[in-house]
């Protein structure tokens, strides 16, 4: 048996794929490529497929990875091929090679948010002492963090029609994840109405900044 990750994209009208319906996508184009997947013992066997960092709805990604187990070698251009021969549009397979940083080790994540409203409005919530918002828990409650911490390293610059880009790295892990969308949410509160943003993920990091392979 071999563990591969594989890097992908996903963009476009792909991006409004579900990740429970990303993972059913992957299986049956490996399964349409004829991959020789390693399947799970036991009743309920499935094919070997982990997500380092599920992408939220609506949010397109970079550099995404996908882990998988093979019971055959299969050169890695020729499997990129046999699957991006079957992947549907908006989903590519960038790169395969044998998985070297396990999934602990990743730390953080680099977006870009593109944010319909100006470069000002956004370095002014920036600037608050303090950027409350109400989050989700894995326990499906809420509670209120503080974002001030997690965007200082945030960059802004005015676009064009009336938007503007900022770029920031956010914790993205096991152990912590801050999703783009709360300062969204914190700036429609600010400025009392909805702020369209579209996301994009970069490529996923370690803890020393290099990017997660």
């Amino acid at each position: 048996m071999k563990n591969v990750r594989i890097v992908f994209s996903k963009t476009d009208r792909a991006k409004y794929v579900s990740h429970l319906d990303l993972m059913r996508t992957m299986t049956r184009a490996m399964r349409r490529a004829q991959i020789p997947l390693w399947y799970t013992e036991g009743f309920n066997r499935h094919p070997y497929l982990t997500f380092a960092a599920p992408l939220s709805l609506g949010h397109e990604g970079l550099r995404e990875t996908v882990d998988i187990r093979l019971e055959e070698d299969v050169p890695f251009d020729t499997l990129i091929e046999k699957i991006n021969a079957v992947l549907p549009q908006g989903i590519v397979a960038v790169s395969a090679a044998e998985a070297v940083d396990k999934v602990k080790e990743l730390v953080a994540a680099e977006y870009t948010v593109t944010l319909h409203c100006s470069a000002a409005d956004v370095a002014a919530l920036l600037a608050q002492d303090e950027i409350l918002v109400e989050k989700r828990t894995k326990k499906k409650t809420y509670k209120t963090v503080d974002l001030k911490p997690y965007f200082a390293n945030a960059v802004v610059n005015e676009g064009e029609e009336g938007h503007c880009v900022m770029d920031v790295t956010l914790p993205s892990g096991s152990a912590e994840n801050v999703n783009p969308s709360l300062f969204t949410t914190a700036l429609t509160t600010t400025l009392g109405y909805d702020v369209r943003a579209e996301y994009l993920r970069r490529r996923l990091l370690k803890s020393d900044g290099t990017e997660f392979l």
